[in-house]
Protein backbone atom coordinates (compact mmCIF):
# COMPACT_ATOMS: atom_id res chain seq x y z
CA UNK A 1 0.00 0.00 0.00
CA UNK A 2 1.30 3.54 -0.96
CA UNK A 3 2.04 5.63 1.86
CA UNK A 4 0.68 8.99 0.94
CA UNK A 5 2.61 12.36 2.11
CA UNK A 6 0.40 15.17 2.89
CA UNK A 7 2.09 19.18 3.85
CA UNK A 8 5.97 17.68 3.18
CA UNK A 9 6.38 20.88 1.36
CA UNK A 10 8.95 23.59 2.20
CA UNK A 11 7.16 26.10 4.55
CA UNK A 12 6.19 30.31 3.07
CA UNK A 13 9.23 32.52 3.63
CA UNK A 14 6.97 35.25 3.20
CA UNK A 15 7.10 38.96 5.00
CA UNK A 16 3.74 38.27 6.10
CA UNK A 17 4.05 35.26 7.79
CA UNK A 18 3.60 34.20 11.39
CA UNK A 19 1.53 37.88 11.34
CA UNK A 20 -1.90 36.69 12.04
CA UNK A 21 -2.57 38.64 15.39
CA UNK A 22 -0.69 41.55 14.78
CA UNK A 23 -1.87 42.03 10.86
CA UNK A 24 -5.59 42.19 12.29
CA UNK A 25 -8.59 44.82 12.45
CA UNK A 26 -10.90 44.40 15.25
CA UNK A 27 -14.86 44.23 13.56
CA UNK A 28 -15.36 47.19 13.79
CA UNK A 29 -12.28 48.35 11.71
CA UNK A 30 -13.32 45.94 8.95
CA UNK A 31 -14.09 47.91 5.33
CA UNK A 32 -12.60 50.45 3.45
CA UNK A 33 -9.96 52.99 4.64
CA UNK A 34 -11.29 56.29 5.36
CA UNK A 35 -10.17 59.11 3.00
CA UNK A 36 -9.23 61.30 5.68
CA UNK A 37 -6.75 58.41 6.46
CA UNK A 38 -5.12 58.51 3.08
CA UNK A 39 -5.18 61.91 2.16
CA UNK A 40 -3.37 63.26 5.93
CA UNK A 41 0.04 65.01 5.57
CA UNK A 42 3.05 65.43 7.50
CA UNK A 43 5.89 67.81 7.36
CA UNK A 44 9.47 67.18 8.03
CA UNK A 45 10.67 66.53 12.05
CA UNK A 46 7.02 65.17 12.63
CA UNK A 47 6.61 62.21 14.85
CA UNK A 48 4.66 59.63 13.58
CA UNK A 49 3.45 55.92 14.79
CA UNK A 50 3.41 53.06 12.32
CA UNK A 51 -0.09 51.00 12.08
CA UNK A 52 0.17 48.92 9.53
CA UNK A 53 -3.53 48.65 7.82
CA UNK A 54 -3.43 45.36 6.77
CA UNK A 55 -6.69 45.51 4.18
CA UNK A 56 -3.36 47.85 2.11
CA UNK A 57 -0.99 45.91 1.04
CA UNK A 58 0.99 48.93 -1.16
CA UNK A 59 3.38 50.46 0.70
CA UNK A 60 3.37 48.62 3.79
CA UNK A 61 6.53 49.01 5.86
CA UNK A 62 7.63 45.10 7.89
CA UNK A 63 5.41 44.22 10.26
CA UNK A 64 8.52 44.23 13.07
CA UNK A 65 7.91 48.04 12.90
CA UNK A 66 4.52 47.65 13.91
CA UNK A 67 3.78 50.21 16.74
CA UNK A 68 7.01 52.38 16.73
CA UNK A 69 7.66 55.62 16.26
CA UNK A 70 9.75 57.43 14.20
CA UNK A 71 9.95 60.94 12.78
CA UNK A 72 9.57 62.27 9.20
CA UNK A 73 12.98 62.84 7.13
CA UNK A 74 11.39 63.44 3.48
CA UNK A 75 8.88 62.09 1.30
CA UNK A 76 9.67 60.15 -1.96
CA UNK A 77 6.49 60.74 -4.33
CA UNK A 78 3.44 59.81 -2.00
CA UNK A 79 5.11 57.94 0.89
CA UNK A 80 7.37 59.02 3.44
CA UNK A 81 10.97 58.92 4.58
CA UNK A 82 11.20 58.24 8.63
CA UNK A 83 13.61 57.42 10.78
CA UNK A 84 13.29 54.87 13.31
CA UNK A 85 15.65 54.50 16.71
CA UNK A 86 16.81 50.81 16.52
CA UNK A 87 19.45 50.65 19.84
CA UNK A 88 22.79 52.67 18.59
CA UNK A 89 21.51 53.48 15.39
CA UNK A 90 18.80 54.20 13.52
CA UNK A 91 16.68 52.48 10.51
CA UNK A 92 15.31 54.27 7.27
CA UNK A 93 12.09 53.13 6.85
CA UNK A 94 9.15 54.45 4.05
CA UNK A 95 5.60 53.65 3.73
CA UNK A 96 2.81 55.44 2.55
CA UNK A 97 0.36 57.37 4.69
CA UNK A 98 -2.36 54.72 4.96
CA UNK A 99 0.15 53.07 7.33
CA UNK A 100 1.30 55.96 9.74
CA UNK A 101 -0.44 57.88 12.49
CA UNK A 102 0.38 61.27 14.05
CA UNK A 103 1.80 61.06 17.78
Amino acid sequence: MDEVFIGLGKKSQGLRRKSRKVLRKSPRERGKLGLSRTLQTFQEGDRVAIDIDPSFHHGMPHRRYQGRVGIVVGRRGRAYVLKIPQRKTYKTIIALPEHLKPV
